[in-house]
């Protein structure tokens, strides 16, 4: 019997990757048959280096109903990947709360939704459970910290736990690697990004259910704020007015400044967000004291 590590069926980052990868590796080393399936368009945290590894997956699968399914990152059956059968799903692993008694209740103690910065520290800590640290492979390891560190945003994220610093400390160690990869990683994805700019923040875009009514949120990463506003401003915006009349906003991480940019030109939203983030806009664009994840902007919404 074979099992199936897998996520959403739109679009993968690198937390999705990283987790299906180290995950089927780490079945196998229990001897279990085990296929990472990610299905879906890459987002730029997925860089050219990253799939540059020695690493190996499925985009699609036919379901022959005996397989199980584990879903890492994701715990939302309404974004399961479409070929998933959910009466099959053996175990969750997800860094965000909101599915967590549901899933609790039918998987038990196999349900692993908790309050991390990245789901690939959940992963990193199987390992360590499982007695396997020591057996887990460079890629593995590549992948998992590069998970960490995104998520994290570079460990500078308010929503950073003292188990990824921990997991971050132990996978530097295992992989060799030091802190000018974290700048050659975000640089490298800004590459990525401005060569397919389009393509990555449609890949990124999502929409919630909020106390507000929906909310489309984009999502972009990038090491150096300074001219990115004023040289991309036209096209975000061009890209996003897909989504009117639906409220929506750009979450712009600016990773080596330590600040976000709150990006639309949506004036509904613009209010929420003001009172919402004690921000103030100017134009299209407001700016925040602090840096955080759309994974944060979306819990406070919701809240």
């Amino acid at each position: 019997m074979k099992t199936i590590v897998t996520a959403g069926g739109r679009g993968a980052d690198i937390d999705v990757l990283a987790c299906a990868i180290a995950y089927v590796e780490l079945l196998n080393l229990e001897g279990i048959v085990a296929t990472a399936v990610i299905p879906g368009t890459f987002t730029a945290s997925v860089t050219p280096s990253i799939l540059d590894l020695k690493i190996s997956y499925e985009k699609s699968y036919v379901v022959d109903g005996t397989e199980k399914f584990v879903l890492v990152d994701i715990s939302d059956p309404k974004h399961f990947a479409p070929f998933v059968d959910h009466e099959r799903i053996v175990e969750i692993y997800d860094h965000r709360y909101g599915y967590q008694d549901y899933w609790k209740e039918r998987l038990s103690e196999n349900c692993h939704i908790e309050m991390v910065g990245s789901c690939g520290t959940l992963i990193w800590e199987e390992y360590k459970k499982r007695g396997k640290s020591n057996q887990i492979s460079f890629e593995s390891a590549k992948l998992l910290l590069a998970s960490i560190v995104s998520n994290n945003l570079a460990m500078k994220s308010e929503l950073t736990t003292l188990r990824d610093i921990s997991a971050y400390d132990e996978l530097m160690k295992i992989t060799a690697l030091d802190e000018a990869w974290i700048s050659s990683y975000y640089l490298e994805q800004e590459a990525s990004l401005f060569s397919n700019f389009k393509e990555c923040v449609e890949a990124d875009t999502k929409q919630i259910e909020t106390k507000h009514g929906d909310f489309i949120i984009g999502q972009l990463e990038i090491w150096n704020g300074e001219s990115f506003i004023q040289e991309y401003s036209t096209t975000l915006q061009d890209i996003m007015n897909q989504y009117d009349p639906t409220p929506w906003f750009v979450n712009i991480c600016v990773v080596r400044n330590g600040y976000n940019y709150l990006f639309t030109n949506h004036e509904g939203a613009k209010a929420i967000l003001e009172k919402t983030f004690n921000v103030s806009f100017t134009g299209s664009v407001a700016k925040t004291k602090t840096l955080q994840m759309r994974k944060y902007l979306m819990k406070v919404l919701q809240s």
